[in-house]
């Protein structure tokens, strides 16, 4: 793979969503496993295990072992035709061939092709266990972090967050969705092309995502998340590499006098 780009979504909402400690911090924090504690739980009044409670205790025997619930894509997005393939795309090229130029183009390819799919399909459901899985991992990063300030979960809220319990819940609600609309919509394409993550292509993974993420190995990568969650962003990121491939790419080209006047306009 070219590029490193860490999809996952719960990778991509702790790394970029957790305010006061910044990115390593966030992850590090992922790595402590999240629990339930302070969420006990009372059997139902009639003795009957309902619907929900089921997906209660899903969750939490989910959060505390720290593995996402899996899901198939399909079900949550009809993905019909191929209009995903050859996605028309207008942009600058590369100012040049160093990373950085290289890595806002690809960005900007890949941010087209996302937008493109979204107006193509909308989400039919988003899978349950998966949306509260998100939800209740996000809430418990924050909660560490509220420990870690010797403050309560409210306090933090107020203080570095600006809002209260009820606001931050209804965007820690919406955050999820949004990172996994973009999961969704890869993770089915990826079922419909038959794309999948090789052991080899895994361990490859890895090692890359240790060396961006500043991570001492492999190793102290998959310590701090499950296999499951590295696996979907790797394979999020082999989908768009597939995309990329099948797009329609055109480069605009200026002409010297588009330049030349472009240049007199910012001065």
């Amino acid at each position: 793979m070219k590029k490193v780009r860490l999809f996952a979504c719960l990778l991509a909402c702790l790394l970029a969503a957790c305010p006061p400690c910044g990115p390593a911090s966030a992850a590090e924090t992922a790595a402590a496993q999240p629990g339930t504690a302070g969420q006990e739980e009372l059997p139902p009044e009639t003795g009957e295990e309902t619907e929900q409670d089921a997906l209660k205790e899903e969750v939490s025997e989910a959060l505390a072992a720290g593995i996402r619930p899996e899901y198939r894509a399909l079900d949550c997005v009809e993905i019909s035709g191929e209009a995903y393939k050859g996605i028309e795309i207008s942009l600058y090229p590369a100012a040049d061939s160093s990373e950085e130029a290289q890595t806002a183009y690809w960005t900007e390819v890949d941010t087209a092709i996302m937008t493109r799919l979204f107006n193509l399909y909308p989400i039919k459901e988003y899978p349950a266990a998966l949306l509260e899985y998100v939800t209740g991992s996000l809430e418990e990063s924050y909660r560490q972090y509220a420990d870690m300030y010797g403050l309560d979960f409210g306090q933090f809220l107020s203080s570095y967050l600006n809002m209260d319990e009820e606001t931050f819940l209804r965007e820690t609600d919406e955050a999820a969705k949004q990172t996994l609309h973009q999961e969704i919509l890869l993770k089915a394409i990826a079922e419909k092309e038959n794309l999948t993550v090789s052991d080899q292509e895994y361990e490859d993974g890895c090692a890359q995502y240790a060396v961006k993420y500043g991570y001492d190995s492999a190793d102290a990568l998959k310590a701090a998340f499950d296999e499951p969650t590295l696996r979907i962003s790797l394979l999020m990121d082999k989908t768009l590499d597939f995309l990329e491939k099948e797009a329609h790419i055109h480069e605009i080209i200026e002409t010297e006098s588009e330049s030349e006047a472009e240049t007199e306009a910012e001065s």
